[in-house]
């Protein structure tokens, strides 16, 4: 049995050195709990972006300005076990940020397993 331990970010053709640690979430609808004065209610739901947050190895041919552009390409996120999600509509969320530990970003879109 393989355990996941591992990413590897794939993002328009271009397999990137990522550092250990890159998350996904699949988005979908995400629910949240309705507490009134009477106690528990019920639930709320609400449709979430799929996210992956990884940071990038800042070496000389990975370029801050250039994952900033990454819209509407298609991204893999492949698993150390086997398992791979997929996203045809990922785009770079907020303004990646640069540091000793790497260019650190997120990127939104419609994850699904394949």
């Amino acid at each position: 049995m393989a355990i996941h331990g591992r990413a590897y970010i794939t993002i328009g053709g271009r397999r990137y050195n990522t550092k250990e640690g890159a998350t996904i979430k699949l988005g979908g609808e995400a629910g949240s709990p309705v507490v009134g004065d009477s106690g528990f209610a019920g639930m709320q739901y609400q449709h979430e972006a799929g996210q992956v947050d990884c940071t990038f190895i800042a070496s000389d041919d990975v370029s801050i300005t250039d994952i900033q552009k990454i819209k509407n390409v298609n991204m893999t996120f492949d698993s150390d076990n086997g398992k791979s999600y997929v996203s045809s509509n990922a785009s770079n969320g907020p303004v990646p940020e640069l540091s000793k530990d790497g260019i650190k970003a997120t990127f939104y879109g419609s994850f699904k397993e394949v």
